[in-house]
């Protein structure tokens, strides 16, 4: 059964990377994307970003980023906003704002972001 992006969080569930694409561990709708200080929000014939959903995965495709290793150790996060796959989108009570942090190996880890995180809505 796949976990929700809440079952994900609570259980500490890791993210994985690989070359250009990111493979969150749950199926989610993706709201806005913030990378390198450009902000996405259009996924939908994107030069920039693809989105790719299965039944228990949501991978987002970085074509312009280069690979995502470059950002192991920086300080760089990705950050979105997403929602569960059947809510409404218009509810913004709805939204959920998440960092990814990638790590080494391939990992990535995944939390709502704390108070002092600098995070555009």
């Amino acid at each position: 059964m796949p976990k929700t992006i809440k079952q994900s969080l609570a259980s500490d569930s890791k993210g994985f990377y690989i070359g250009h694409r990111l493979i969150l561990p749950f199926r989610c709708q993706v709201l806005k994307i913030i990378v390198d200080g450009h902000i996405f929000t259009e996924m939908v014939g994107s030069d920039h970003i693809k989105l790719q959903q299965d039944s228990k995965n949501t991978s987002i495709y970085f074509r312009y980023t280069g690979k995502l290793d470059n950002h192991v150790g920086t300080y760089k996060v990705v950050k979105l906003i997403v929602a569960e796959w059947e809510s409404d989108l218009c509810d913004m009570g709805t939204h959920i704002k998440l960092v990814c942090e990638i790590g080494e190996k391939h990992e990535v880890t995944i939390h709502e972001p704390n108070d002092d995180m600098l995070f555009i809505e």
